[in-house]
């Protein structure tokens, strides 16, 4: 078993180093010119990370949203990860999320007044978003740190507290998409999912912040079975198990699409108890039979020290 992992082990880092200099060439081939970034007449956002999931983008875009959207026309515009379309899409509240995938759809489904879009290519999307609403005064990108097609006005990049950049290692060994200089592309650093009495991490080069994810708690009468399908499901079962009397809980992968036998066999497991999940997955829920007993539990983001983030963040926009 020892020789087995060590082989694996051996695997993983070979691959890295392989994947390391692919990444790397892309990279420099932007550094150089050699590959062209499109630059656009109007504030643009992109929020991003290293690491393969799970850092909390889509709460800080929806924090974006709620602290900007007074002063801006925002546009937000995301590849759609898990859709079966293809092309620029115009997402609506009725939509499937296989038609948008289910992270816009969340935004769209919460922000109704918010316009929001998704298109694999970045540069084609901002074109369209410009065509057919020259309204627009901001957009923001959602998962766009390793598109460089597009040069954002301001490039935020998320970390986790508890697996922090510095500490992870290039995919497959580690989880992360480019080696760790690539943060030097960032004008700021934000580190989510920070414990309750977190010690702050430094970082000399450029602004950082800390922020921590809430769920918002709800009354719910009775005894619950939790479901989720996220990057780490540990945190939120933690949280139902905390503040509700949690008698089971079923874990799925990240983006997971459910289906109509899913649902039946968790309300089998639940065994007459209130099902709970989060919003991401009440967005592909939602649709199949039985799914109107079901409770969600909303995720948002806490920004330390907003003011500053906010004014930081202003001054970069004009």
């Amino acid at each position: 078993m020892q020789s087995i992992k060590k082989y694996i082990t051996i695997v993983h880092v070979l691959l890295a180093g392989i994947y390391w200099l692919i990444t790397s060439v892309r990279n420099w081939c932007y550094d150089a010119g050699i590959l062209k970034s499109t630059s656009f007449n109007i504030p643009i956002i992109s929020v991003g990370n290293l690491a393969v999931g799970g850092s909390g983008k889509t709460p800080m875009v929806e924090y974006l949203i709620r602290e900007l959207q007074g002063e801006y026309s925002i546009v937000t515009l995301s590849r759609g990860y898990g859709r079966k379309t293809k092309g620029f899409k115009w997402v609506e509240s009725n939509h499937s999320f296989t038609e948008t995938g289910d992270e816009p759809l969340q935004i769209k489904s919460k922000f109704e007044h918010i316009a929001v879009a998704v298109c694999e290519d970045r540069v084609a999307g901002v074109k369209r978003i410009l065509a057919d609403k020259p309204e627009t005064t901001l957009i923001i990108l959602d998962d766009a740190f390793q598109h460089r097609a597009i040069h954002p006005s301001v490039q935020l990049v998320l970390s986790t507290y508890d697996k922090p950049y510095f500490q992870d290692h290039l995919m497959p060994a580690g989880r992360l998409r480019e080696s760790r200089k690539g943060v030097e592309r960032a004008d700021a650093l934000i580190y989510t999912k920070c414990p309750p009495n977190y010690t702050p991490y430094t970082w000399g080069k450029k602004p950082i912040f800390h922020s921590q994810i809430v769920c918002q708690t709800q009354t719910i009468e009775g005894p619950i079975f939790g479901f989720s399908g996220l990057a780490q499901n540990s945190p939120f079962a933690a949280f139902l198990s905390k503040n509700y009397d949690l008698k089971g809980f079923k874990r799925y992968k990240d983006h997971y699409s459910f289906t109509q036998s899913d649902l039946d066999e968790l309300k089998a497991q639940a065994n007459g108890v209130t099902l709970v999940c989060t919003e991401k997955d009440w967005i592909k829920v939602k649709e199949l039979r039985g799914s109107k007993q079901i409770k969600y539990i909303t995720i948002t983001n806490k920004l330390q020290g907003e003011v500053d983030f906010i004014t930081w963040l202003k001054k970069q926009l004009i």
